[in-house]
């Protein structure tokens, strides 16, 4: 029904034969169907579409990538399973689940300029790759800018109880 809907909509779309590896491997499958800069979002996290506006309209260069970070470490639901972020002005230079010195977290809102392939194909190792991996590549070739979404909610909604606590939060509806 999904995909019926979609494709009801939309001229091009792609489908990932290797969904159960990492995330990587999902966004190499659009590789072919994208050549423009492109909102990436987690399809487990909900946001703030406020937020999700304000991060389409930075400036993105052809060959970088701005992720949607939230400095309040202090309202994170589950710091052991957040992606942590250390950044150095505006650009991160170390993302990952267990990096030990971090001053945000990554929201999963994504800009991405097509230059993510690259980066995603050249740490791909036995057919797989992580979103996180590309990224880190990209962190350290400075290419990867922090975008501060300020007083904007969001929340990764992996387990019942980050879902309870989003309804406690009033980040989703009744």
């Amino acid at each position: 029904m999904v995909r019926d809907e979609f494709a009801s909509r939309h001229s091009r779309h792609t489908e990932n034969s290797e969904y159960r590896k990492s995330n990587g491997v999902s966004l190499l499958a659009a590789k072919d169907v994208v050549a423009r800069p492109f909102l990436l979002l987690m399809t487990d996290h909900i946001f703030d579409p406020a937020a999700g506006a304000a991060l389409v309209r930075q400036p993105l260069r052809d060959n970088e990538v701005i992720l949607g970070v939230d400095r309040k470490l202090e309202c994170i639901f589950d710091m052991d399973d957040a992606t942590k972020v250390l950044s150095i002005g505006n650009y991160i230079v170390q993302i990952g689940k267990n990096i030990a010195r971090y001053d945000a977290i990554d929201t999963g809102m994504f800009l991405c300029s097509p230059a993510i392939f690259d980066s995603l194909e050249a740490v791909m190792t036995q057919g797989n790759c992580s979103l996180s991996d590309g990224m880190q590549r990209m962190a350290s070739q400075r290419k990867l800018r922090a975008f501060d979404i300020g007083d904007a909610l969001w929340q990764d909604i992996d387990t019942p109880e980050a879902y309870d606590f989003a309804r406690t939060e009033a980040l989703l509806g009744s």
